[in-house]
């Protein structure tokens, strides 16, 4: 039987440059496909790490996840929000894409139709969630 996997796709913007990376998770093995086709492998168990280091160089993108869950911040951007904006990352795992924005000091989460305040760390406690979720949703239907 062949282990589950879970593919993602992160792409992010930062100066002006666009990177694209596809990432297998197998089991607890890894691979990173960059756009020139090169390969990395990594354990899965350093997926947050891998990616943390593929992501521009902000704070807020880069701050690990929070030891607790605590609520979001309820506020909405302001006027100018788009043009403060610094780097853009998106993560789609299967039919969820997840997009972040940055701010020289903000981290923002949007999703259709809404863009709201996160937290530092939102974005790896997201990355971990749907990851962890889909990787149980494979085993669940390899098993029954």
């Amino acid at each position: 039987m062949t282990p589950p996997s879970v593919e993602l796709r992160l792409v992010t913007t930062y100066d002006d440059v666009t990177r694209r990376v596809d990432i297998r998770i197998t089991g607890s093995r890894g691979v990173l496909l960059d756009e020139a086709g090169q390969s990395t492998e990594f354990p899965t168990v350093e997926l947050w790490p891998t990616v943390r280091e593929l992501l521009p160089p902000l704070d807020q993108l880069r701050a690990d996840p929070p030891s607790h869950r605590a609520a979001a911040p309820d506020r909405v951007p302001g006027p100018g929000w788009a043009e403060e904006c610094r780097a853009m990352v998106a993560i789609a795992t299967g039919t969820v894409v997840r997009t972040w924005f940055a701010t020289d000091d903000e981290l923002w989460s949007a999703e259709p139709g809404a863009v709201r305040l996160a937290r530092s760390g939102d974005l790896a406690d997201l990355l971990v969630w749907d990851v962890t979720g889909a990787l149980e949703a494979l085993v669940g239907q390899a098993v029954s």
